[in-house]
């Protein structure tokens, strides 16, 4: 792993952790409530790739690293803890492009590792491997709706900008929220279709395995021999 990067990584990890400790502990002495839970959250997402790396015993690479803890930022830091959702109209749109093309990289990172380990006995053509990427992609886009729908019925949030229409309606309803739902999903299956897409036409390339779309799959194999090591007889 380059130690460079690492540092970075970590530097830029645990500056973002202590910004949104200070927003928790600020909102609650306002007694801010929704931006307080949407803190707190924030900082579960930021610990939660570190301690699933830890109880898994695998080395997330540290360049994915960064563009995890970077996304997390801009989504849940600036978009609803600084409300850059309301601030900019086109800000989760952005978001939810760049966070369906990252899916369908892992996805596609995720389905080309087990294709090429030596203990699975399923190999998947570029078609299927593509799909694979395309779906799962798409199903973490919809998860995230529904977390999202969860939180605003239980704790009374605004993660779905369902108060956005209330003027309109003359209600607050979180099914208001199906309209930011349906183009958060139609904008995660475009994303994952161009991503899907290109993975496929490489796979097709000949040669193509050793291009920078896949750099990113040999480091994780790099820092990770363990997983592919062959089971002995």
């Amino acid at each position: 792993m380059n130690l460079s990067t690492e540092k970075i990584e970590k530097t830029m990890r645990w500056t973002f952790i202590v910004l949104t400790a200070l927003a928790i502990a600020f909102n609650f002495w306002i007694r801010s409530w929704e931006v307080f839970w949407s803190a707190i959250m924030t900082l579960i997402l930021f610990l939660l790739p570190t301690f699933f790396a830890k109880r898994q015993k695998i080395s997330i690479p540290a360049p994915f690293m960064m563009i995890i803890t970077i996304f997390i930022f801009l989504s849940m830091y600036l978009g609803e803890i600084h409300h850059f959702f309301y601030r900019f109209t086109w800000w989760d749109t952005m978001l939810h492009s760049s966070s369906a093309v990252i899916l369908a990289y892992i996805g596609f990172l995720l389905i080309y590792t087990l294709n090429k380990d030596s203990r699975a006995h399923v190999r998947l053509s570029p078609f299927f491997m593509a799909l694979f990427s395309f779906c799962f992609a798409l199903t973490m886009g919809a998860l995230w709706e529904i977390f999202e729908y969860g939180v605003d019925a239980i704790l009374g949030m605004n993660m779905q900008k369902a108060r956005n229409l209330e003027e309109i309606y003359g209600v607050f309803d979180t099914r208001l929220g199906v309209l930011d739902t349906m183009r958060d999903l139609i904008v995660d299956a475009i994303g994952a279709f161009v991503v899907s897409l290109i993975g496929y036409l490489r796979l097709k390339r000949k040669g193509s395995e050793d291009s920078r779309f896949w750099r990113l799959h040999q480091q994780f194999i790099d820092e990770n021999p363990d997983l592919f090591e062959d089971d002995e007889d």
